[in-house]
């Protein structure tokens, strides 16, 4: 029976977040991972909803979005498996994030903007030619002065199931353990760090079934079950594409194997053909050679009055044809 409450899920990933304490303290935590200068002391919860700027722009709803102190922007994401365009998304999610900033009708603005740093966790293993760290930060970066172009825009990619991979020992930042009690909290029985970080002394009253009342537990297990459903289906999904993908696979595979065969075989029969052939052809042509100059010693022998009987012994021709020449 799991103690604590899955922080993947919808309702998990809220009621944790929609706190202050624990959001100030894990955006703090990713800040100082990533030598950012700034620190939370405050948050502001907004709107989740971005409508745009006029009645035809698509809306966006963000998981969770909150400004600080300082003004800057923070967009949190849980993203729970792989989708086509996923990074496209993403720039286009911070893109609206800086657009919405414009002071229409203000002529006093001049594209004065605040930070805006999106944070995008996925629960699934990204599919990529790159061997990618847990945790992927990225930016505006100036690639001819190799430097940061700007730091209003910044966004971190983040693996949750490589976390699930660490021991508690391998978790050696602030954010590190966020990230493992995040990818691992509907499998722990306890919950780890408290002596170093007291924030999760909290966390773990906040997170305990035990401690839910029974309309939120009603609502944690319908959304658990429909999360596990969409999981299920995903993954059936997944195999029932790699078992058809496999056997078109092995049909095509067998018919571009037997002409790959058909075509070495044919290439390497011929190789060893003319090894062969050139070598029986070189025997010939010694046997040959050698009975040639018998014959000719048997002429030579024949002239000078041997007998057919030593004829025979020195040249190996039989006295037949000894006596034909």
């Amino acid at each position: 029976m799991p103690v604590f409450i899955d922080l993947t899920t919808d309702f998990g990933f809220k009621r944790v977040f929609k706190r202050k304490e624990f959001m100030i303290s894990f955006l703090n935590a990713l800040l100082k991972a990533h030598e950012k200068e700034e620190i939370v002391t405050d948050v502001t919860y907004l709107n989740t909803e971005d409508e745009g700027d006029v009645h035809k722009d698509r809306r966006i709803v963000f998981d969770l979005k909150c400004q600080t102190q300082n003004g800057d922007y923070f967009i949190l994401e849980m993203q729970k498996r792989g989708q086509e365009f996923f990074d496209d998304r993403i720039i286009y999610y911070m893109s609206r994030s800086i657009a919405v900033q414009g002071k229409q009708g203000e002529e006093l603005w001049k594209f004065g903007i605040k930070k805006v740093y999106g944070i995008f966790m996925m629960n699934f293993n990204e599919k990529r030619p790159l061997d990618y760290k847990t945790v992927r930060h990225c930016g505006l970066y100036d690639y001819t002065n190799k430097c940061e172009y700007s730091d209003k825009e910044d966004f971190w990619l983040i693996n949750l199931p490589q976390y699930r991979k660490y021991k508690r020992s391998d978790c050696k930042s602030d954010l590190d353990k966020w990230l493992y009690i995040i990818a691992n909290s509907n499998k722990m029985k306890t919950m780890p760090f408290t002596f170093e970080m007291p924030v999760f002394k909290g966390l773990k009253t906040a997170t305990e079934l035990a401690m839910m009342s029974a309309d939120e537990m009603d609502a944690y297990m319908w959304e658990y079950d429909a999360h596990r459903t969409d999981l299920a289906a995903y993954d059936y999904a997944i195999k029932e594409g790699h078992e058809k993908g496999y056997a078109k696979g092995e049909k095509v595979g067998l018919r571009k194997g037997l002409k790959t065969g058909l075509e070495r075989g044919l290439e390497k029969g011929l190789r060893k053909g003319l090894r062969k052939g050139r070598a029986e052809g070189r025997a010939e042509g010694r046997a040959e050679g050698e009975r040639a100059k018998a014959i000719d010693t048997a002429r030579k022998m024949k002239l000078k009055g041997y007998s057919v009987d030593v004829i025979v012994d020195i040249t190996n021709l039989t006295p037949d044809e000894i006596l034909k020449i």
